[in-house]
């Protein structure tokens, strides 16, 4: 064995890496993409394929595929996704699988980067399948291995749910030797198996109900959950990654209490039965929703058992946010009906940005020159919601619905309706949305700002960018070409650097009927590794007119009546553009 200093979504690749993958795709989303990024470095000596997709549902789709074909497969996403992903996953559970099929989701509670905090595991209850919660970076990489092996044991693909601590904290791993090839079994037809018809699905449900009692069963013989004595009358279930939080405030505070720890879902009724006779109260820690939780309540009244139990349902934790080990210890002092103590501290409050010469600055400031501040802004998820601060998104729903609720806006407001979608974005969901608009005939400008990469989540490729996963060169969708081809008469490309140019051009088809389509394409300024300061303000020419800060470019600022730029400039030119004074000059030294 070796060790490694790990994050918690590297421990996973190399957990996946030991238990025999042999295909990978995802949909690159925080907190789950470094999973992926780290397969694709460790992978380089075997023959593994690892693929960006262009959604969860193709991902999960094929990943389906090659398990039906007898490898080893995984598909990894963060809790939005699987929403998309939903619709094979359910069914395939129903047809099972043949070469074993893991399904990494990363939650994220408190909502860090993500439209909402759903919990994952309720799918886990949906699909009928069973759900790993790892409690610890190197169970992270144990349960990963594991996973596959115990898919194929039970014939479903098994989900493991991860949350954003445990995703992004680190430590030292224990790393063994990868499994050999598992199996050339290759595609055998069964229709009756695999195809979906009503017919066969009845069919398919009665045998997945029945094969419950097996699932209960071996989740029962699995060392992941367990049930740790303890002398207090207190005890605490502690799910996933809340264990960590648990045992440090049970050492810390030096009680003996009994402690449930969940990893699987279903909870191993067993020994969950002896631990609730163990005690007279029960406290449940669990990140999400209560579905621990909900579970004991259920087996206490099977069980005709009388604990107390404390948790969500009853507000004695929290049913938002993420725990830890103070609020691990505020449950207690309420339960003992004190209140803790805090010491509070201020800091100063950092609203999240965009980068200094981002070209989406330029993209909102040309769209509020032209359309105005009436118009309406349907937002879509990318860096570019971030123009919620520079009133130029109006919405945020998920993934490819800002095109689809421009057009059901555009139906009935008289003002303008532009829609906003990044280039990744576009891909995943928003060409159906596209294709439906001009089917139906919506009057509805569609925005796609177009940086050349999935910036937000780590600058992944996607099909625009002519590059795979690997890096390796590939076929290059061309945007333009894409939406004349869906319908739209209408489609301009500009630069959104060349803020007079572009607002010229889009004037030119603003007012016509039906749907048009503005590219804004420019690369990210983080991918494209701007030059430092090549920008300075001529003071006797600036006449304090402010005009360059509205552009709202955090190397901008403005002293003693005159504009500055400060060291963040990357020199994209963006200010010089708009100011009507020249006074914005290029440092041609520096540039």
């Amino acid at each position: 064995m070796e060790k490694k200093y790990l994050l918690g979504n590297e421990a996973l690749a190399y957990g996946l890496f030991e238990g025999g993958l042999e295909a990978s795709f995802a949909y690159p989303g925080t907190p789950s993409s470094e999973i992926t990024e780290k397969l694709v470095e460790i992978s380089k000596e075997e023959n593994i394929y690892i693929e960006w997709s262009i959604n969860e549902k193709v991902s999960y789709e094929n990943a389906y595929g090659v398990s039906l074909t007898g490898r080893r497969s995984c598909v990894i996403m963060k809790h939005v996704g699987l929403n998309v992903a939903s619709d094979p996953f359910i069914t395939s559970v129903y047809t099972g699988i043949i070469g074993g099929l893991v399904i990494i989701v990363a939650d994220d509670p408190f909502a860090y980067s993500s439209q909402n905090e759903q919990d994952s595991r309720r799918y886990w209850q949906l699909a009928k399948t069973v759900c790993f919660e790892p409690s610890s970076i190197q169970e992270s990489k144990n349960i990963a291995k594991f996973s596959f092996e115990f898919s194929e044991k039970i014939g479903l693909p098994v989900m493991i749910r991860s949350v954003t601590k445990l995703s992004h904290g680190k430590s030292d791993v224990l790393i063994g030797k990868r499994q050999k090839k598992i199996s050339d079994y290759g595609f055998k037809k069964n229709p009756s198996k695999f195809v979906m018809v009503p017919s066969n699905a009845r069919v398919a449900l009665k045998n997945l109900n029945e094969k419950q009692e097996i699932i209960k069963k071996e989740v029962e013989k699995l060392p992941f959950s367990k049930f740790e004595k303890g002398e207090s009358n207190i005890g605490i279930v502690a799910c996933g990654l809340t264990y960590s939080y648990v045992k440090e405030f049970v050492e810390t505070e030096k009680k003996n209490s009994p402690i449930f720890k969940v990893s699987t879902y279903p909870l191993p009724e067993k020994k969950l039965k002896n631990f609730l006779e163990s005690v007279n109260e029960i406290v449940v820690f669990e990140e999400g929703d209560p579905v621990a939780e909900e579970q004991i309540y259920i087996y206490s009244k099977i069980y005709n058992l009388k604990n107390k139990i404390y948790g969500k349902i009853n507000n004695f934790t929290d049913k938002e946010g993420e725990l830890s080990v103070d609020k691990v210890e505020e449950t207690f002092y309420k339960i003992r009906g004190k209140k803790k103590k805090y010491y509070s501290f201020s800091i100063p409050e950092r609203p999240p940005v965009l980068c200094a010469g981002c070209p989406h600055l330029g993209s909102f400031y040309i769209l509020k020159k032209v359309f105005g501040k009436d118009a309406l802004f349907p937002g879509d998820i990318g860096c570019y919601t971030l123009g919620v601060k520079l009133e130029t998104i109006d919405t945020c729903l998920c993934m490819g619905a800002g095109i689809s609720m421009g057009s059901g806006m555009s139906r009935f407001e008289k003002n303008n309706v532009v829609s906003i979608i990044g280039d990744s974005t576009f891909f995943h969901t928003g060409i159906p949305a596209l294709i439906n608009a001009v089917y139906n005939q919506a009057n509805q400008v569609i925005c796609i700002l177009d940086n050349r990469t999935t910036a937000m989540t780590g600058h992944q490729p996607h099909p625009g960018t002519g590059i795979n996963a690997k890096k390796e060169k590939t076929v290059e969708i061309e945007l333009k070409k894409l939406i004349s081809n869906c319908g739209v008469e209408d489609v301009i490309e500009v630069d959104p650097y060349k803020i007079k140019e572009a607002i010229e051009k889009i004037k030119g088809i603003k007012d016509k009927k039906g749907v048009k389509v503005i590219i804004f394409k420019r690369e990210c300024i983080i991918t494209s590794k701007g030059k430092k300061i090549q920008y300075y303000i001529d003071s006797k020419r600036c006449k304090g007119c402010k005009l360059c800060l509205t552009i709202n470019c955090l190397a901008m600022s403005f002293k003693n009546g005159k504009a500055e730029i400060g060291i963040l400039c990357n020199g994209c030119g963006m200010c010089e553009n708009i100011c009507p004074y020249k006074a914005i000059v290029k440092d041609e030294k520096k540039g």
